[in-house]
Protein backbone atom coordinates (compact mmCIF):
# COMPACT_ATOMS: atom_id res chain seq x y z
CA UNK A 1 0.00 0.00 0.00
CA UNK A 2 0.97 3.67 0.01
CA UNK A 3 2.60 3.42 3.44
CA UNK A 4 4.81 0.43 2.63
CA UNK A 5 7.86 2.59 1.87
CA UNK A 6 7.41 4.41 5.19
CA UNK A 7 7.20 1.12 7.08
CA UNK A 8 10.35 -0.14 5.38
CA UNK A 9 12.13 3.11 6.26
CA UNK A 10 11.07 2.77 9.90
CA UNK A 11 12.20 -0.86 9.96
CA UNK A 12 15.63 -0.05 8.51
CA UNK A 13 16.22 2.89 10.81
CA UNK A 14 15.03 0.92 13.84
CA UNK A 15 17.57 -1.76 12.94
CA UNK A 16 20.36 0.80 12.56
CA UNK A 17 19.36 2.50 15.81
CA UNK A 18 19.20 -0.77 17.72
CA UNK A 19 22.64 -1.77 16.46
CA UNK A 20 24.08 1.63 17.39
CA UNK A 21 22.51 1.53 20.85
CA UNK A 22 23.89 -1.95 21.46
CA UNK A 23 27.37 -0.85 20.44
CA UNK A 24 27.19 2.24 22.66
CA UNK A 25 25.99 0.09 25.55
CA UNK A 26 28.89 -2.28 25.01
CA UNK A 27 31.33 0.65 25.06
CA UNK A 28 29.83 1.98 28.29
CA UNK A 29 30.00 -1.49 29.86
CA UNK A 30 33.63 -1.80 28.82
CA UNK A 31 34.35 1.52 30.51
CA UNK A 32 32.69 0.29 33.69
CA UNK A 33 34.43 -3.10 33.45
CA UNK A 34 31.01 -4.75 33.36
CA UNK A 35 31.35 -6.39 29.96
CA UNK A 36 32.76 -9.89 30.18
CA UNK A 37 33.30 -12.73 27.76
CA UNK A 38 30.70 -15.50 27.79
CA UNK A 39 32.35 -18.36 25.88
CA UNK A 40 30.51 -21.28 24.34
CA UNK A 41 31.84 -24.26 22.38
CA UNK A 42 32.18 -23.01 18.82
CA UNK A 43 33.30 -24.58 15.57
CA UNK A 44 35.37 -21.75 14.08
CA UNK A 45 35.12 -23.24 10.60
CA UNK A 46 31.31 -23.13 10.56
CA UNK A 47 31.14 -19.88 12.50
CA UNK A 48 33.42 -17.97 10.11
CA UNK A 49 31.67 -19.30 6.99
CA UNK A 50 28.25 -18.33 8.34
CA UNK A 51 29.49 -14.87 9.28
CA UNK A 52 31.47 -14.03 6.13
CA UNK A 53 29.05 -15.54 3.61
CA UNK A 54 26.04 -13.21 4.04
CA UNK A 55 28.22 -10.19 3.26
CA UNK A 56 28.33 -11.28 -0.39
CA UNK A 57 24.97 -9.58 -1.02
CA UNK A 58 26.09 -6.35 0.64
CA UNK A 59 29.28 -6.10 -1.39
CA UNK A 60 27.52 -6.99 -4.63
CA UNK A 61 24.97 -4.21 -4.04
CA UNK A 62 27.88 -1.78 -3.84
CA UNK A 63 29.57 -3.18 -6.95
CA UNK A 64 32.55 -4.58 -5.02
CA UNK A 65 34.51 -7.78 -5.54
CA UNK A 66 34.47 -9.82 -2.32
CA UNK A 67 36.63 -12.86 -1.53
CA UNK A 68 36.80 -14.71 1.77
CA UNK A 69 38.94 -17.57 3.05
CA UNK A 70 38.25 -19.57 6.22
CA UNK A 71 39.76 -22.75 7.72
CA UNK A 72 38.62 -25.96 6.04
CA UNK A 73 38.87 -28.35 9.00
CA UNK A 74 36.55 -28.11 12.03
CA UNK A 75 38.29 -26.32 14.91
CA UNK A 76 36.53 -26.24 18.26
CA UNK A 77 37.21 -23.42 20.71
CA UNK A 78 35.48 -21.65 23.58
CA UNK A 79 34.33 -18.36 22.02
CA UNK A 80 31.92 -15.55 22.83
CA UNK A 81 30.07 -15.68 19.51
CA UNK A 82 28.23 -12.39 19.95
CA UNK A 83 31.38 -10.36 20.60
CA UNK A 84 33.37 -12.14 17.91
CA UNK A 85 30.53 -11.37 15.48
CA UNK A 86 30.68 -7.69 16.43
CA UNK A 87 34.43 -7.54 15.85
CA UNK A 88 34.40 -9.17 12.43
CA UNK A 89 31.14 -7.63 11.18
CA UNK A 90 32.33 -4.13 12.03
CA UNK A 91 35.57 -4.71 10.13
CA UNK A 92 33.68 -5.91 7.05
CA UNK A 93 31.12 -3.10 7.25
CA UNK A 94 33.92 -0.58 7.55
CA UNK A 95 35.58 -2.01 4.44
CA UNK A 96 32.30 -1.69 2.52
CA UNK A 97 31.97 1.97 3.45
CA UNK A 98 35.50 2.90 2.44
CA UNK A 99 35.85 0.96 -0.80
CA UNK A 100 34.77 2.71 -4.02
CA UNK A 101 32.64 0.94 -6.62
CA UNK A 102 34.78 -1.44 -8.63
CA UNK A 103 37.09 -2.06 -5.68
CA UNK A 104 37.92 -5.26 -3.85
CA UNK A 105 37.53 -6.54 -0.28
CA UNK A 106 39.27 -9.65 1.04
CA UNK A 107 38.50 -11.47 4.29
CA UNK A 108 40.91 -14.19 5.39
CA UNK A 109 40.99 -16.17 8.64
CA UNK A 110 43.83 -18.49 9.66
CA UNK A 111 44.69 -20.51 12.75
CA UNK A 112 48.14 -19.88 14.25
CA UNK A 113 50.26 -21.15 17.16
CA UNK A 114 48.16 -24.24 17.80
CA UNK A 115 49.04 -25.73 21.19
CA UNK A 116 47.46 -28.30 23.44
CA UNK A 117 45.12 -25.89 25.20
CA UNK A 118 45.19 -22.68 23.15
CA UNK A 119 45.40 -21.30 19.64
CA UNK A 120 45.28 -17.92 17.90
CA UNK A 121 42.83 -16.81 15.24
CA UNK A 122 44.35 -14.32 12.81
CA UNK A 123 41.82 -12.37 10.71
CA UNK A 124 42.84 -9.97 7.95
CA UNK A 125 40.34 -7.62 6.27
CA UNK A 126 41.86 -5.82 3.30
CA UNK A 127 40.25 -3.33 0.93
CA UNK A 128 41.42 -1.32 -2.06
CA UNK A 129 40.75 2.39 -2.25
CA UNK A 130 42.05 5.78 -1.27
CA UNK A 131 43.63 4.59 1.98
CA UNK A 132 44.00 6.50 5.25
CA UNK A 133 46.42 9.44 5.62
CA UNK A 134 49.37 8.60 7.87
CA UNK A 135 48.56 11.37 10.34
CA UNK A 136 45.09 9.90 10.91
CA UNK A 137 46.16 6.31 11.57
CA UNK A 138 46.89 6.88 15.30
CA UNK A 139 43.28 8.06 15.76
CA UNK A 140 41.52 5.42 13.69
CA UNK A 141 40.28 3.55 16.79
CA UNK A 142 39.20 6.70 18.66
CA UNK A 143 35.50 6.96 19.40
CA UNK A 144 33.51 9.02 16.87
CA UNK A 145 36.61 9.51 14.70
CA UNK A 146 35.94 9.26 10.97
CA UNK A 147 38.83 9.13 8.52
CA UNK A 148 38.87 11.81 5.83
CA UNK A 149 38.06 9.66 2.83
CA UNK A 150 35.52 11.83 1.07
CA UNK A 151 36.82 10.92 -2.35
CA UNK A 152 35.57 7.36 -2.06
CA UNK A 153 33.30 7.02 0.90
CA UNK A 154 29.64 7.52 0.11
CA UNK A 155 27.90 5.72 2.99
CA UNK A 156 27.13 6.97 6.44
CA UNK A 157 28.90 6.03 9.65
CA UNK A 158 29.17 7.03 13.29
CA UNK A 159 32.79 6.47 14.23
CA UNK A 160 31.72 3.88 16.84
CA UNK A 161 32.42 0.58 15.07
CA UNK A 162 36.23 0.57 14.99
CA UNK A 163 36.45 1.88 18.55
CA UNK A 164 34.31 -1.05 19.68
CA UNK A 165 36.41 -3.48 17.62
CA UNK A 166 39.59 -2.33 19.33
CA UNK A 167 38.15 -2.51 22.83
CA UNK A 168 36.53 -5.91 22.29
CA UNK A 169 39.82 -7.27 20.97
CA UNK A 170 41.51 -5.91 24.10
CA UNK A 171 38.86 -7.67 26.18
CA UNK A 172 39.91 -10.94 24.50
CA UNK A 173 43.56 -10.22 25.27
CA UNK A 174 44.25 -9.94 21.56
CA UNK A 175 45.84 -7.33 19.32
CA UNK A 176 44.62 -5.04 16.54
CA UNK A 177 46.76 -3.53 13.80
CA UNK A 178 46.03 -1.27 10.84
CA UNK A 179 48.22 -0.51 7.85
CA UNK A 180 47.31 1.83 5.03
CA UNK A 181 48.86 3.29 1.91
CA UNK A 182 47.22 6.32 0.38
CA UNK A 183 46.01 5.57 -3.11
CA UNK A 184 46.16 1.79 -2.59
CA UNK A 185 44.07 0.67 0.37
CA UNK A 186 43.90 -0.41 3.99
CA UNK A 187 44.53 -3.65 5.90
CA UNK A 188 43.13 -4.43 9.36
CA UNK A 189 44.61 -7.39 11.22
CA UNK A 190 43.11 -8.89 14.37
CA UNK A 191 44.79 -11.64 16.42
CA UNK A 192 42.67 -13.35 19.07
CA UNK A 193 43.57 -16.12 21.56
CA UNK A 194 41.08 -18.94 22.22
CA UNK A 195 41.00 -21.93 24.53
CA UNK A 196 40.57 -25.23 22.75
CA UNK A 197 37.56 -27.32 23.68
CA UNK A 198 36.14 -30.73 22.87
CA UNK A 199 33.66 -31.04 20.02
CA UNK A 200 30.10 -30.35 21.17
CA UNK A 201 26.76 -29.58 19.59
CA UNK A 202 26.74 -25.94 18.61
CA UNK A 203 24.22 -24.30 20.88
CA UNK A 204 24.38 -20.84 19.48
CA UNK A 205 25.00 -19.44 16.05
CA UNK A 206 25.96 -15.91 15.21
CA UNK A 207 23.29 -13.66 13.85
CA UNK A 208 24.60 -12.39 10.54
CA UNK A 209 24.65 -8.66 10.13
CA UNK A 210 21.64 -7.39 8.23
CA UNK A 211 22.80 -5.80 4.98
CA UNK A 212 22.17 -2.09 4.59
CA UNK A 213 19.87 -1.23 1.71
CA UNK A 214 21.11 1.68 -0.37
CA UNK A 215 18.77 4.26 -1.83
CA UNK A 216 19.73 6.57 -4.68
CA UNK A 217 19.18 10.30 -4.23
CA UNK A 218 15.71 10.95 -5.64
CA UNK A 219 15.39 13.49 -8.40
CA UNK A 220 14.33 16.94 -7.27
CA UNK A 221 10.95 18.29 -8.30
CA UNK A 222 10.78 21.41 -10.46
CA UNK A 223 10.85 24.62 -8.46
CA UNK A 224 7.58 26.50 -8.24
CA UNK A 225 7.60 30.27 -8.58
CA UNK A 226 8.03 31.94 -5.20
CA UNK A 227 9.07 28.77 -3.37
CA UNK A 228 12.03 29.04 -1.04
CA UNK A 229 14.89 26.70 -1.88
CA UNK A 230 16.44 24.45 0.77
CA UNK A 231 19.66 22.45 0.46
CA UNK A 232 19.71 19.29 2.60
CA UNK A 233 23.14 17.76 3.23
CA UNK A 234 23.06 14.37 4.96
CA UNK A 235 25.11 11.23 4.29
CA UNK A 236 22.42 8.86 5.59
CA UNK A 237 20.16 8.22 2.60
CA UNK A 238 17.11 7.35 4.71
CA UNK A 239 17.35 10.43 6.92
CA UNK A 240 18.02 12.61 3.90
CA UNK A 241 14.88 11.24 2.28
CA UNK A 242 12.91 11.87 5.47
CA UNK A 243 14.08 15.50 5.60
CA UNK A 244 13.15 16.02 1.96
CA UNK A 245 9.67 14.65 2.68
CA UNK A 246 9.32 17.03 5.63
CA UNK A 247 9.88 20.10 3.46
CA UNK A 248 8.68 18.96 0.03
CA UNK A 249 5.18 20.39 0.38
CA UNK A 250 6.22 24.01 0.99
CA UNK A 251 9.79 24.26 -0.28
CA UNK A 252 11.89 23.32 -3.27
CA UNK A 253 14.62 20.96 -2.05
CA UNK A 254 18.12 20.17 -3.26
CA UNK A 255 20.09 17.21 -1.89
CA UNK A 256 23.72 16.33 -1.25
CA UNK A 257 25.16 13.15 0.27
CA UNK A 258 28.35 14.69 1.71
CA UNK A 259 29.92 18.00 2.66
CA UNK A 260 31.99 18.40 -0.49
CA UNK A 261 28.98 17.99 -2.77
CA UNK A 262 26.95 20.22 -0.45
CA UNK A 263 29.52 23.01 -0.73
CA UNK A 264 29.48 22.76 -4.52
CA UNK A 265 25.69 22.94 -4.68
CA UNK A 266 25.54 25.82 -2.20
CA UNK A 267 27.87 27.93 -4.35
CA UNK A 268 26.09 26.96 -7.56
CA UNK A 269 22.46 27.42 -6.44
CA UNK A 270 22.71 29.86 -3.46
CA UNK A 271 19.73 28.28 -1.64
CA UNK A 272 17.63 30.25 0.83
CA UNK A 273 18.63 27.93 3.71
CA UNK A 274 20.89 24.93 4.33
CA UNK A 275 20.26 21.97 6.66
CA UNK A 276 23.37 19.88 7.24
CA UNK A 277 24.43 16.92 9.32
CA UNK A 278 27.58 17.45 11.40
CA UNK A 279 29.13 13.97 11.35
CA UNK A 280 29.83 13.23 7.69
CA UNK A 281 32.74 11.58 5.88
CA UNK A 282 35.30 13.95 4.42
CA UNK A 283 34.18 17.51 5.07
CA UNK A 284 32.04 17.50 8.22
CA UNK A 285 29.21 19.91 8.92
CA UNK A 286 31.24 22.28 11.10
CA UNK A 287 33.93 22.70 8.44
CA UNK A 288 31.25 23.11 5.78
CA UNK A 289 29.59 25.83 7.86
CA UNK A 290 32.91 27.63 8.35
CA UNK A 291 33.61 27.65 4.62
CA UNK A 292 30.14 28.85 3.71
CA UNK A 293 30.13 31.64 6.29
CA UNK A 294 33.55 32.96 5.25
CA UNK A 295 32.75 32.94 1.52
CA UNK A 296 31.16 36.21 0.34
CA UNK A 297 28.99 34.31 -2.12
CA UNK A 298 27.32 32.16 0.56
CA UNK A 299 27.86 33.97 3.87
CA UNK A 300 24.26 35.22 4.00
CA UNK A 301 22.67 31.75 3.84
CA UNK A 302 21.14 30.57 7.16
CA UNK A 303 22.51 27.19 8.26
CA UNK A 304 20.88 24.62 10.54
CA UNK A 305 23.23 21.92 11.86
CA UNK A 306 21.92 18.50 12.93
CA UNK A 307 24.03 16.22 15.10
CA UNK A 308 23.96 13.24 17.43
CA UNK A 309 26.50 15.02 19.65
CA UNK A 310 24.57 16.78 22.38
CA UNK A 311 27.50 18.03 24.47
CA UNK A 312 28.01 21.76 24.96
CA UNK A 313 31.48 21.75 23.40
CA UNK A 314 30.19 20.35 20.10
CA UNK A 315 27.30 22.81 20.07
CA UNK A 316 29.62 25.76 20.69
CA UNK A 317 31.94 24.56 17.91
CA UNK A 318 29.02 24.69 15.49
CA UNK A 319 27.71 28.05 16.65
CA UNK A 320 31.18 29.60 16.62
CA UNK A 321 31.46 28.91 12.90
CA UNK A 322 28.29 30.92 12.31
CA UNK A 323 25.58 28.26 12.37
CA UNK A 324 22.17 29.87 12.90
CA UNK A 325 20.59 26.84 14.59
CA UNK A 326 21.96 23.65 16.17
CA UNK A 327 19.59 20.73 16.75
CA UNK A 328 20.49 17.39 18.32
CA UNK A 329 19.18 14.07 17.03
CA UNK A 330 16.59 12.81 17.58
CA UNK A 331 14.81 16.06 16.79
CA UNK A 332 11.09 16.82 16.65
CA UNK A 333 9.88 17.29 13.09
CA UNK A 334 7.62 20.22 13.98
CA UNK A 335 10.43 21.98 15.84
CA UNK A 336 12.71 21.76 12.81
CA UNK A 337 9.96 23.05 10.51
CA UNK A 338 9.28 25.97 12.85
CA UNK A 339 12.94 26.92 13.21
CA UNK A 340 13.41 26.90 9.44
CA UNK A 341 10.25 28.99 8.99
CA UNK A 342 11.42 31.53 11.59
CA UNK A 343 14.88 31.85 10.07
CA UNK A 344 13.45 32.52 6.62
CA UNK A 345 10.92 35.01 7.99
CA UNK A 346 13.64 36.89 9.87
CA UNK A 347 15.68 37.19 6.68
CA UNK A 348 12.63 38.49 4.85
CA UNK A 349 12.10 41.15 7.53
CA UNK A 350 15.69 42.32 7.08
CA UNK A 351 15.12 42.68 3.35
CA UNK A 352 11.87 44.59 3.88
CA UNK A 353 13.52 46.91 6.38
CA UNK A 354 16.22 47.72 3.86
CA UNK A 355 13.68 48.46 1.14
CA UNK A 356 11.95 51.01 3.43
CA UNK A 357 15.16 52.79 4.40
CA UNK A 358 15.88 56.10 2.71
CA UNK A 359 19.59 55.95 3.49
CA UNK A 360 21.45 52.70 2.89
CA UNK A 361 23.05 51.38 6.08
CA UNK A 362 24.99 48.19 5.39
CA UNK A 363 25.69 47.47 9.05
CA UNK A 364 21.96 47.33 9.74
CA UNK A 365 21.15 44.76 7.08
CA UNK A 366 24.25 42.59 7.36
CA UNK A 367 24.03 39.36 9.31
CA UNK A 368 27.69 38.40 9.47
CA UNK A 369 30.93 40.34 9.27
CA UNK A 370 31.52 38.76 5.87
CA UNK A 371 28.19 40.13 4.64
CA UNK A 372 28.95 43.54 6.09
CA UNK A 373 32.30 43.68 4.30
CA UNK A 374 30.61 42.63 1.07
CA UNK A 375 27.96 45.36 1.38
CA UNK A 376 30.58 47.95 2.23
CA UNK A 377 32.39 47.02 -0.98
CA UNK A 378 29.14 47.13 -2.96
CA UNK A 379 28.10 50.53 -1.64
CA UNK A 380 31.60 51.93 -2.14
CA UNK A 381 31.35 50.92 -5.81
CA UNK A 382 27.92 52.51 -6.12
CA UNK A 383 29.20 55.68 -4.48
CA UNK A 384 32.27 55.85 -6.71
CA UNK A 385 30.11 55.45 -9.82
CA UNK A 386 27.18 57.56 -8.66
CA UNK A 387 27.38 60.05 -11.55
CA UNK A 388 28.50 57.47 -14.13
CA UNK A 389 25.49 56.90 -16.40
CA UNK A 390 27.31 53.99 -18.07
CA UNK A 391 27.67 52.05 -14.82
CA UNK A 392 25.39 49.06 -15.42
CA UNK A 393 25.05 45.49 -14.16
CA UNK A 394 27.85 44.25 -16.41
CA UNK A 395 30.35 46.77 -15.02
CA UNK A 396 28.99 46.25 -11.51
CA UNK A 397 29.58 42.47 -11.58
CA UNK A 398 32.99 42.94 -13.19
CA UNK A 399 34.06 45.32 -10.40
CA UNK A 400 32.80 42.92 -7.72
CA UNK A 401 34.59 40.05 -9.46
CA UNK A 402 31.56 37.78 -9.80
CA UNK A 403 29.32 36.62 -12.61
CA UNK A 404 26.12 38.59 -13.14
CA UNK A 405 24.12 35.54 -12.02
CA UNK A 406 25.96 35.18 -8.71
CA UNK A 407 25.75 38.90 -8.00
CA UNK A 408 22.03 38.89 -8.74
CA UNK A 409 21.41 35.92 -6.43
CA UNK A 410 23.52 37.33 -3.60
CA UNK A 411 21.91 40.78 -3.65
CA UNK A 412 18.42 39.34 -3.99
CA UNK A 413 19.00 36.99 -1.05
CA UNK A 414 20.64 39.62 1.15
CA UNK A 415 18.74 42.78 0.23
CA UNK A 416 15.71 41.68 -1.72
CA UNK A 417 16.82 43.59 -4.82
CA UNK A 418 18.57 42.64 -8.03
CA UNK A 419 21.79 44.36 -9.04
CA UNK A 420 19.94 46.61 -11.49
CA UNK A 421 17.31 47.51 -8.89
CA UNK A 422 19.98 48.28 -6.31
CA UNK A 423 21.83 50.65 -8.65
CA UNK A 424 18.60 52.52 -9.37
CA UNK A 425 17.44 52.55 -5.73
CA UNK A 426 20.80 53.77 -4.48
CA UNK A 427 20.78 56.65 -6.97
CA UNK A 428 17.19 57.63 -6.29
CA UNK A 429 17.70 57.68 -2.54
CA UNK A 430 20.79 59.80 -2.98
CA UNK A 431 18.77 62.11 -5.24
CA UNK A 432 16.11 62.44 -2.55
CA UNK A 433 18.81 63.33 -0.04
CA UNK A 434 20.16 66.03 -2.39
CA UNK A 435 16.65 67.41 -2.89
CA UNK A 436 16.27 67.58 0.89
CA UNK A 437 19.41 69.69 1.04
CA UNK A 438 18.34 71.78 -2.01
CA UNK A 439 21.56 70.93 -3.89
CA UNK A 440 20.59 72.22 -7.36
CA UNK A 441 17.54 71.83 -9.56
CA UNK A 442 15.96 68.57 -10.67
CA UNK A 443 17.97 68.26 -13.91
CA UNK A 444 21.28 68.92 -12.15
CA UNK A 445 20.52 66.38 -9.46
CA UNK A 446 19.44 63.82 -12.09
CA UNK A 447 22.78 64.10 -13.88
CA UNK A 448 24.72 64.02 -10.60
CA UNK A 449 23.22 60.64 -9.68
CA UNK A 450 23.81 58.99 -13.06
CA UNK A 451 20.56 59.67 -14.97
CA UNK A 452 21.31 61.09 -18.43
CA UNK A 453 17.61 61.60 -19.20
CA UNK A 454 15.72 63.89 -16.75
CA UNK A 455 12.34 62.58 -17.94
CA UNK A 456 13.35 58.98 -17.18
CA UNK A 457 14.69 60.17 -13.82
CA UNK A 458 11.32 61.74 -13.02
CA UNK A 459 9.49 58.53 -13.93
CA UNK A 460 11.78 56.36 -11.76
CA UNK A 461 11.54 58.84 -8.88
CA UNK A 462 7.74 58.77 -9.01
CA UNK A 463 7.78 54.96 -9.00
CA UNK A 464 10.06 54.96 -5.95
CA UNK A 465 8.51 57.74 -3.84
CA UNK A 466 5.01 58.24 -5.26
CA UNK A 467 5.62 61.81 -6.38
CA UNK A 468 7.77 63.76 -8.84
CA UNK A 469 11.13 65.22 -7.77
CA UNK A 470 9.64 68.72 -7.95
CA UNK A 471 6.72 67.76 -5.71
CA UNK A 472 9.11 66.02 -3.31
CA UNK A 473 11.34 69.11 -3.09
CA UNK A 474 8.30 71.36 -2.54
CA UNK A 475 7.07 69.17 0.32
CA UNK A 476 10.46 69.26 1.97
CA UNK A 477 10.55 73.07 1.74
CA UNK A 478 7.09 73.30 3.31
CA UNK A 479 8.14 70.85 6.00
CA UNK A 480 11.28 72.83 6.79
CA UNK A 481 9.30 76.09 6.96
CA UNK A 482 6.82 74.46 9.29
CA UNK A 483 9.64 73.49 11.61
Amino acid sequence: NGHQADYQLIDRQAGHLLDMINQLLDLSKLEASRLTLIPHPTNLNSFLKELAGPFVALFESRQLTYRYTVPIQPIWVAADQDKLTRILSNLLSNAAKFTPAGGEVQFSAHIEDVQTDTLFLRVVVQNTGIGIPAHQLPHIFDRFFQADSSATRTHEGTGIGLALVNELVDLHGGATNVESTEGQGTTFTVRLPFSRTAEEQESEKPVPQRPVTLHPVPSTKPKLTGQKQLLIIEDNADLRGFLVDCFAQNYHTLEAGNGTEGLRQAVEHLPDLIISDVMMPGMNGVELCRRLKTDERTSHIPIVLLTAKADTESKLAGLETGADEYLTKPFHRDELLLRVKNLLENRQKLRERFSRQLVVQPAEVAVTSTDEKFLQKVFALLEANLSNADFDVMLFSREVGWSQTHLHRKLTALLGQSANELIRTFRLKRAASLLDQQHGNVSEIAFSVGFSNPNYFTKCFRDQFGCTPTEYARRQVVSNVGE
